[in-house]
């Protein structure tokens, strides 16, 4: 890489992800800025370099860690927003309302979640808070924990945006020869990937809680995978979205991976706390909790028969019991494996069929 494809990077939020990707375009030659919203918090990690839930990471020194927005965002026309879902919008309020934002920045969305009340993806949210074009919005996304990335094992990726120079940008950015990103144009689809696998993973935290077996993780995974294919089509996404990076291989990742978070909370649960306790003994942030609601309440604006979907709301908000919705699962009435999905894809299995 040439000095001249150095670009000037604020990534906004200093959690495990921010942080990772802060060290990995510091580790490419970018000039980076890393805001943490705690003055304290900011200073231990200018300090130390290192997270205390993150052993692996050790931020470069190149790397500016600072609480004060203006710092992290003058001069700097790339920004990833990396806060949790539920701090998108109002961080970007105060990015918006401190003055700083280059007057053609492109923002990467790093964030899986949809916001509570409106049901907006991030990119909607940032678009709209900052006032600017969708087009100038990307996401990342795709099976990718930070604590794999910081120890710089393989991991493939996918960066999506509807304005093909903004993704080819982006994507030069962040690829190294450990770090794969695809590019893609449905941004959408990944983005409603990205959010509901999460949702899923509670489920398959639940079920290990329970000592169920591989059998009732693959049929999660696969019927998880069917409800957030037909809320992402319905919505505008690709179906084919659904069965790559962003859909299936981060569906994958954080369902079965000892380092999902949200496969960790569903476990608790499933081993007796209620959602409230096991929150509690938590120290980093379990986005499904917070896009389960948001997920239940899409499915039925959509009038979206969703069951995965319903009975994991139901467990975490109403308190029902985890084996009660199993044994609902398992007898509610059985219909085509494909019932819902885009017509279009059981005409190819049908001729699929007829060639065999």
């Amino acid at each position: 890489m040439t000095k001249k494809e150095h670009e000037r990077i604020a990534v906004l939020g200093a959690g495990s992800w921010g942080a990772t990707l802060a060290g990995l375009l510091a580790q490419k030659g970018h000039d980076v800025a890393l805001w943490e919203f705690s003055p304290a918090a900011a200073a231990a990690l200018g300090n130390s370099r290192h997270l205390s839930f993150l052993p692996d990471l050790n931020l470069p020194d190149s790397v500016c860690v600072t609480s004060d927005l203006v710092t992290a965002l003058k001069d700097r026309p790339i920004i990833v927003s990396a806060t949790p879902s539920h701090f998108v919008r109002a961080t970007m309020a105060a990015a918006r309302k401190s003055g700083a934002i280059d007057s053609k920045a492109v923002i990467v969305s790093v964030a899986k979640g949809l916001e509570e009340k409106s049901l907006k993806r991030m990119s909607e949210v940032i678009s709209e808070e900052l006032e600017i074009p969708e087009k100038r919005v990307t996401a990342l996304t795709g099976p990718s924990h930070a604590e794999e990335v910081c120890r710089r094992m393989p991991t493939a990726t996918v960066i999506a945006g509807t304005d093909k120079k903004t993704v080819a940008r982006v994507r030069a950015l962040f690829e190294d020869d450990f770090f794969r990103v695809y590019p893609h144009h449905d941004l959408i689809g990944a983005e409603l990937a990205g959010s509901l696998k999460n949702i899923f993973a509670i489920i398959c935290g639940i079920a290990d809680g329970l000592g169920l077996g591989d059998n009732s993780r693959a049929a999660i995974l696969t019927r998880g995978l069917n409800e957030m294919t037909r809320i992402g089509v319905r919505l505008g996404g690709d179906p084919l979205t659904f069965f790559g990076l962003a859909g299936m291989g981060d569906l994958i990742v954080t369902c079965l991976s000892r380092h999902s978070r949200n496969r960790s909370l569903g476990e608790k649960i499933g081993r007796g706390k209620t959602a409230v306790e096991a929150l509690a003994e938590m120290t980093m942030v379990a986005e499904g909790m917070k896009t389960a609601p948001s997920a239940y309440e899409l499915s039925r604006r959509l009038k979206l028969d969703c069951p995965l979907t319903r009975e994991i709301y139901e467990i975490l908000y109403n308190g029902k019991n985890p084996k009660a919705s199993m044994q609902d699962l398992m007898t509610r009435e059985t219909q085509s494996e494909w019932q819902g999905l885009p017509t279009g894809w059981n005409k190819l299995s049908q001729k699929m069929r007829r060639r065999r």
